[in-house]
């Protein structure tokens, strides 16, 4: 893909010169401004909105289990540690 140099450039701001003037000019980039501005927080928008239509929600365990892994878990430890007797 080639992209425009800094040469190609001062001939498009020439020629707009130009055909708009010096007094319309600053109106035209301001335009051309808050339209690009807006263009990205649009595409932003949309990117994040893909972004988390495409994450899988997080998984999460009903009360009921999370009781009963909790309490394996204890179990699991008190077996597993020497008794003093």
């Amino acid at each position: 893909m080639m992209g425009i140099h800094w040469t190609e450039l001062i001939v498009v701001a020439f020629v707009a010169l130009l055909i708009f003037g010096p007094k319309r000019l600053p109106e035209i980039g301001g335009a051309v401004g808050r339209t690009y501005r807006e263009f990205r927080k649009s595409v932003g928008e949309i990117s994040e909105l893909a972004t988390s239509e495409l994450t899988p929600p997080e998984r999460q365990l009903p009360a009921a289990t999370a009781a009963h892994e909790a309490d394996t878990a204890d179990r699991t430890i008190r077996d597993a540690a020497p008794s003093r007797t």
